[in-house]
């Protein structure tokens, strides 16, 4: 499989999985946990950012962007 489609799939996950979460399906605890580990994250988000933009240094530029709101200018995160 190449970079392209990697991408692709990752990006695609995350949309099922928001949809599953939006009608109320419950992840498994398994499931929670490997997806909100800080690598799995970023790249589900940054296969998203690139999915929509085709452009890596887009991606990038926004995934940073996510995480300095996140971590650096918001003073605690949201409940």
């Amino acid at each position: 499989m190449d970079q392209k489609k990697v991408i692709l799939l990752l990006a695609t996950y995350g949309i099922v999985q928001v949809l599953a979460q939006d009608l109320g399906i419950p992840s498994g605890d398994k499931q929670v946990k490997l997806i909100q580990t800080q690598p799995v994250e970023a790249a589900i988000l940054y296969a998203g950012g690139y999915t929509v933009s085709e452009d890596h240094n887009i991606a990038l530029m926004a995934l940073a962007a996510y995480y300095f709101l996140k971590y650096v200018y918001s003073n605690k995160l949201a409940e």
